[in-house]
């Protein structure tokens, strides 16, 4: 018994030592490694934000003042003697702070060359004010000829195309030059004089230029990718801008008319002129997101190797993705911009603000005859939406819009100009049944504010109507002097869709109604030419302004951050 269990034993034994023999010899599996990161690349496209100053390129303005016509000197005979003119030279210190957003698209050719081309538009407080004063001794008398020069650049953009280069140690890294075409509005007003000592006489005008100019921009800059945030890059950037010149000019208000009422001469016309270059440098800090929606990741094989030939691209599914910004153009047409103007009383005694004695102005206070309407624009627009679950979200709406105000009837003018700010905050209800087709309303509030308003150059004739008090006087020729804008508060309701071409990008468009209803507050100088005596009237007025407009958008939808929220209910 004892000699069968030591057999038994001694079996087990060597058929163990057997086995692990026989496993020693098969053939060893690991796992594979695993897929290195991709290398880092700029190809795609970017999207950002920046926010810098601009200052002057040491430049300035020049101008001079010139006379077409006479004045009578001596009493017996007396001679017609034209004053002389002048020549000037205003220095300019265009400074002030800007701001925007830029889109871009880069293509990486090799580890050290990056081609790409980039737009941009940016808000702009860039301004500067100049004066010169000359004193003349002619025939006529001592006279002083002064001129007050102001220009501002309320926003510009540019269209450049960028050369980077970059190390192979440092991809992450980019030095880049820039260039490229620029453009922007560009408002330049000067105001001219000419005061006769010892006399009644004083010729003032005024000169305006309020336009959209294009030339050209160039620099260069750094743009630097965190390794833990590849998709995210930060830059420093110098642009020079040249916006080219702008010239006002101007003839006198008061031109041809006797310094009083009968008595004393003629006050002379007079031509002047003032040239001023637009050119300054920038420097900006800012930010980009870099995505490539053309990009199509390749599925990976059972074995965990790349397959050879890239897959489809990513097919729609309905998932929660609780982000979602969309980048759209967006035209605003206003429903109702014809305003009624009210007399607000408080005017020049003679002429009962605009007013009563010249029959214009009713007993509720609106001036017969005027109104204002609002002209169309076409921006840019930003939403950027949290949904709470498929079907509901929160969506904020930021844009900015230039708008002209314009007057009709016995205010015959282009009246004025405003940047608005009309952010809106929308609730809204998300139809997900038709799978990429998603359909949607929503209702919410607009807040606008109105800045940067500026008035026109544009001089109109008001005529009194008959059988008013001062209807003999024929009526007043007037220019606006300065206007606001307070102000708005009103509802919103939206409608629109979304198709969805995968899982995170789309294509948009929307529709909306604003309440945007706005006041104006403005004062008219006028002067009334068969009443010289009465000088400058100020007619202070308000505009109430149904602007109520009808705002249409499309563009790119993206949505993102499923995998890090899920929903709130």
């Amino acid at each position: 018994m004892k000699n069968f269990v030591r057999g038994v034993l001694a079996a087990l034994v060597v058929g163990s030592v057997g086995a692990a023999a026989q496993a020693a010899d098969l053939p060893s599996y690991k796992a594979p490694p695993p897929p290195l990161p991709p290398a880092f690349t700029w190809t795609g496209l970017y999207g950002g934000v920046n926010i810098g100053y601009g200052f002057g390129a040491s430049s300035s303005e020049t101008g001079g003042l010139g006379y077409l016509t006479g004045v009578p000197v001596g009493v017996d005979p007396p001679v017609n003697v034209v004053p002389l003119g002048s020549a000037w030279t205003t220095g300019q210190n265009l400074q002030g702070v800007l701001g925007g957003g830029q889109l871009g698209y880069n293509y990486q050719f090799n580890p050290w060359l990056v081609l790409g081309a980039e737009a941009d538009i940016q808000a702009a407080d860039i301004g500067s004010h100049g004066n010169a004063v000359v004193g003349i001794v002619d025939a006529v008398g001592p006279h002083v000829q002064s001129v007050n020069s102001t220009k501002k650049v309320d926003w510009f953009g540019t269209v450049r195309g960028r050369v980077g280069f970059t190390l192979p140690s440092m991809p992450n890294l980019m030095v880049y030059g820039t260039g490229g075409f620029a453009y922007g509005q560009v408002v330049h007003n000067v105001g001219f004089a000419d005061n006769f000592i010892g006399t009644t006489i004083s010729s003032v005008g005024h000169g305006y230029y309020d336009n959209t100019k294009v030339g050209w921009a160039a620099g260069g800059g750094l743009e630097w990718s965190p390794s833990m945030f590849p998709t995210w890059s930060l830059k420093a950037e110098y642009l020079y801008v040249d916006l080219g010149s702008t010239r006002a000019n101007s003839v006198p208000l008061n031109g041809g008319v006797p310094a009083l009422a009968g008595l004393g001469p003629t006050t002379p016309l007079f031509a002047g002129t003032q040239s001023s270059p637009t050119r300054f440098h920038t420097v900006r800090a800012g930010i980009n997101w870099h995505f490539d929606p053309f990009a199509v990741v390749a599925p990976s094989s059972a074995g965990g190797a790349l397959p050879s030939v890239k897959g489809p691209p990513p097919a729609f599914v309905d998932s929660y993705q609780p982000f979602q910004v969309r980048l759209k153009v967006a035209g605003v047409i206003p429903l109702d911009g014809h305003g009624t103007v009210y007399d607000s009383g408080a005017g020049y005694p003679g002429l009962g603000s605009i007013g009563r004695l010249s029959g214009l102005t009713g007993a509720n206070g609106v001036i017969a005859g005027a109104s204002t309407n609002t002209s169309t624009s076409i921006i840019p627009m930003l939403d950027v939406a949290y949904y709470l679950n498929k079907n509901w979200a929160i969506e904020a709406i930021c844009c900015v819009a230039p708008h002209h105000i314009q007057g009709t009837g016995t205010i015959a003018s282009d009246f004025a100009r405003a940047w608005l700010f009309p952010p809106s905050v929308m609730l809204q209800y998300h139809v997900t049944n038709f799978g990429a087709f998603q359909p949607y309303l929503g209702v919410g509030v607009n807040f606008t504010t109105f800045w940067n308003t500026r008035v026109n150059n544009d001089t109109w004739s008001i005529p009194f109507a008959p059988g008013a008090p001062l209807a003999a006087a024929g009526g007043v020729f007037s220019t606006f002097q300065y206007a606001t804008v307070s102000p708005s508060w009103g509802v919103v309701g939206q409608a629109g869709f979304d198709y969805m071409l995968n899982d995170h990008w789309g294509v948009n468009l929307d529709f909306k109604y604003v309440g945007l209803h706005p006041m104006v507050h403005s004062t008219v100088i006028s002067f009334a030419p068969a009443a010289p005596a009465l000088g400058a009237i100020f007619i202070p007025v308000k505009v109430s302004l149904p602007i109520n407009p009808i705002v249409i958008s499309a563009g790119l939808t993206y949505r993102f951050g499923g995998s890090l929220l899920s929903p709130l209910f």
